[in-house]
């Protein structure tokens, strides 16, 4: 008898736009469903109530996969002038989260509509950032949605049963496995973790024609590089906004030439913000690890470096 429960499911955040895909989200949802997957998202459409970015990240932040759907429509957009669903697609990377991504490929070759041209501008985003597949006819989709999600590639973690289930099939926890867990890392087990890769959710406003847009990019660095950055200011104390700025500062220079080059006719790159929310979470990594302590709460917190954060 095989030891996987038969019950294990995964959460999965199903991102579309809800204009023009109804039958296709259908499909995909029954996809998921005959996988044992359960979808925690919903569509983004503009004839509904305020968008709730605060419930949205939380879901993506709990889902095992997420999916994007691409129709034809780039979406309701934020005040910044990005989509909602390009923004969900960017905090899911920032979370090295497994993603399948399906575009469809209906775009003119020119004389693109507005709305087009930032549809084109998201499709080169996900391109470059991420697997994809190029869909036209739903049995298209179809098509890709079945072979990706049994894909043996596919990597999702351990899933979650329900909890009958798993009372049934956990092995008994020694005390001696408990004690074991609840002890201190190493030095060793310290410096590994701060080794590890974290991607940067990084917005900037990129000047191409006399035109302004905010695009966003990913950038891949490791936890201790980003604590070396900061450092100068932690060894006396320093405020989350100023911590944040030094680094915003120190990554200017790559993200400005990854933008340049994305967009080939733009002459200018400024106003390079790292994301609060990320940006706390790094701070929590340094925090845990043991790294920097913070004296006060909120935004009069005071961050220092303690004796055992490394040096360069």
């Amino acid at each position: 008898m095989s030891s996987m429960p038969v019950d294990k499911r995964h959460l999965v955040y199903l991102a579309s736009n809800s204009q023009g895909l109804d039958l296709e989200r259908y499909e995909v949802l029954r996809q998921l469903a005959r996988h044992g997957m359960i979808n925690v998202g919903f569509a983004c459409r503009e004839d509904a109530g305020p968008y709730d970015w605060n419930l949205v990240r939380s879901q993506i932040e709990s889902a095992d996969l997420f999916i994007l759907l691409l129709g034809d429509d780039y979406g309701p957009m934020a005040p910044t002038g990005i989509s909602y669903l390009h923004r969900e697609f960017v905090h899911a990377k920032s979370l090295n989260k497994p993603t399948l991504a399906f575009i469809k490929n209906t775009l003119p070759e020119k004389n693109l509509t507005e709305d087009q041209r930032r549809l084109a501008g998201f499709h080169r985003i996900v391109a470059h950032q991420s697997s994809y597949k190029l869909w036209h006819l739903r049995e298209e989709l179809m098509s890709h949605v079945r072979v990706s999600l049994a894909s043996p590639m596919l990597t999702l973690g351990a899933g979650w049963v329900r909890a009958g289930a798993a009372r049934s099939t956990a092995m008994p926890v020694s005390a001696e496995a408990v004690k074991e867990t609840a002890e201190p890392l190493s030095a060793r087990q310290r410096l590994t973790l701060s080794r590890q890769v974290v991607n940067l959710q990084i917005a900037a406003k990129v000047y191409q024609g006399g035109n302004l847009s905010l695009e966003e990019v990913l950038l891949p660095v490791r936890l201790d590089q980003l604590l070396q950055g900061a450092m100068p200011l932690l060894k006396t104390g320093a405020s989350e906004d100023r911590l944040r700025l030094q680094l915003e500062g120190i990554v200017a220079g790559t993200v400005k030439s990854q933008l340049l080059k994305r967009n080939t006719q733009a002459h200018a790159v400024d106003d390079i913000r790292i994301s609060r929310g990320q940006f706390q979470q790094v701070l929590k990594q340094w925090q845990s690890l043991g790294f920097v302590a913070a004296d006060g709460e909120g935004v009069r917190a005071v961050w220092r470096a303690l004796a055992d954060a490394p040096r360069a």
